[in-house]
């Protein structure tokens, strides 16, 4: 399938027309410097996930962009609800990818931080059906994505 480079909005709605797709790739988990301090964030046996000391939340950071000029907080709110975390830190690295953003995601289980870490070298995106129903659609087909 393919992605359009620009969201068409629905002149009435102002939404994503059903047939378009606001979609964003998830390129690579990032390393911030924080997390090498040993009284803040233990380091788990998973790659790169990290273990806050104080609440016990498990951290992990993530680059990602839009793949389109949309500058839209959807899907990423839908991924955020679908595996029930949190953004923790905004902008915490300067990412690689000059249209690209990394941010300090936040789970309460390793198995969630452990999902959000299988998005890598996916495209994460919103589909609107014909009767308005949005779901999140995930494209592992992407051949651009590293670690």
């Amino acid at each position: 399938m393919l992605i359009p480079s620009k969201i068409q909005l629905d002149p009435d709605t102002h939404r994503p027309n059903p047939t378009e797709r606001t979609a964003m790739l998830f390129t690579r988990i990032a390393h911030i410097d924080a997390f090498d301090d040993p009284k803040q964030y233990e380091k788990t046996d998973e790659a790169g996930i990290f273990k806050n000391v104080s609440d016990g939340y498990f951290m992990v950071a993530l680059e990602y962009r839009n793949e389109t000029d949309e500058d839209t907080q959807y899907p990423l709110e839908d991924v955020l609800d679908t595996y029930l975390a949190h953004i923790e830190v905004f902008e915490a690295a300067t990412p690689e990818d000059p249209k690209g953003q990394v941010d300090v995601f936040a789970a309460s289980k390793i198995e969630r931080a452990q999902s959000l870490v299988a998005l890598v070298g996916k495209r994460v995106y919103n589909k609107t059906d014909e009767n308005g129903g949005v779901s999140l659609e995930i494209d592992d087909s992407v051949g651009d994505a590293k670690l």
